[in-house]
Parts: C-alpha cells; structure tokens; sequence
C-alpha cells in the first residue's frame, strides 16, 4: 500500500526540519533536508566578492563600525538564515588580521559601496532576491542600532609566516554552528575585515535562504 507524501512546505515547523517524507517500496522512510528543499523552492541566495583571479582589497586598515567590508541586508517581513559564509584571505596583512562578523538590528542601506548583485541557486532565477548585499563601503552606512559582534576570526602574523601549508587562511561559518544567527527583517549581517599596516586581500562567498515572515507566523 502506498502511503501519502507528507509535505510540511512553508508552515512554521519546517524550519530545521526534513521535509517531505514519504516510504520507498521497501517501506523505509524517505527525507529530503530543509536545505535541499529550500534550493528547489529557489528560496536559496548567493553572493561574492572577487572573481577567478581577481582579488578583492578589504581596503580598511581600522575597525570602522560605519564601513563595513560586506553587509548583507534583511527588509522587513523577511526571514534570512545564512546557510554559508567563506571568506579566503591570500595576501594578509600586518601583524594582526581580523574577520569581525555583527549583526544590526537595522537594515543599514548601501552607503556607499559596491552592489554585489545576488543571485539564486535555481539558475532559471525563480525568485528575485528580497535581500541586498554590499561590498567595500567606502562611504557610511546608516547608523547601526543594536550592533551585536557575532563571531571573530583573528591572526596575528601575516601569510609569509606559514611555512607548513596548512590552510590557516580560509574561514567558513555555516548553518550548522550554534553562533549563526537568524535575522528577521528589518536587520543586517556585515562584516569587517582588516589589518594593521595594510588590507588584507582575497575573496567572498556568502549563502543564505529568505522566507516569507508572514507565512511561517512571525
């Protein structure tokens, strides 16, 4: 006998959840994780900074709460879950390098930056992003109001130091780390990344889901 599909889709409860499940004919239970499924909703959004060769210069030398060197903007009535967050640093700088990683409690607009022009993982583009994401600000964002720092990555030397080959200069943050925060619109995730002398230089990857706030009841 076949059993119905159960299909949890958008309700609230999906959130961390496998969905759907359904039986395969030898009556083992099927899931499908919230990721995957997300992906084929085309709810799942990309980002970068740099480009094959082409090196991104973080440019501040100085920890400078109105410039960050990423943002990643949440509007009102939008749910954002950042799934992946990479950043690959070859050339550091100076005697300290730091990944400062903080959320707001407002959407800090594009001050003056470079628009990163996010796209969806469903390459026939189902879904405009809702989301905005920013590089380099070379001029202030809004006014943060409610600046949380989230997570830090630091290195005290510069990449000439490592002799041993080890990859001591790519950072990932991912969904699965109990650190990651949720953000609900309208608010902001940002990076700042410097070094003392001058700016490290490398490249961005940044993944994130958006969903409906209404529709999972917030």
């Amino acid at each position: 006998m076949k059993m119905a599909e159960f299909k949890i889709g958008r309700s609230p409860s999906s959130i961390g959840n496998l969905e759907p499940a359904a039986l395969a004919k030898d009556r083992v239970l099927i899931t499908r994780d919230s990721i995957l499924q997300w992906k084929l909703e085309g709810k799942v959004f990309y980002a970068q900074q740099g480009d094959a060769g082409t090196k991104v210069a973080f440019v501040i030398t100085a920890y400078n709460e109105d410039q960050p060197t990423f943002a990643l903007t949440v509007p009102e009535g939008i749910l954002c879950i950042p799934l992946a967050l990479n950043i690959t640093l070859e050339d550091l700088a100076g005697t300290e390098n730091h990944i400062i990683w903080s959320t707001t409690t407002n959407d800090i607009g594009g001050g003056t930056s470079t628009d990163l022009a996010p796209v969806n993982y469903r390459r026939d583009n189902l879904f405009a992003p809702a989301c905005k994401a920013y590089g380099i600000y070379s001029g202030n964002a809004t006014a943060a109001t409610g600046l949380i720092e989230v997570h830090r990555w630091y290195r005290p030397f510069a990449s000439s130091d490592v002799a041993d080959g080890t990859d001591l200069h790519h950072y990932r943050w991912t969904i699965n780390d109990p650190d990651m925060p949720i953000l609900l619109g309208p608010a902001t995730i940002q990076h700042h990344i410097y070094g003392t002398g001058t700016d490290p230089e490398g490249f961005g990857e940044y993944t994130w889901v958006e969903l409906d706030a209404a529709e999972l009841g917030l």
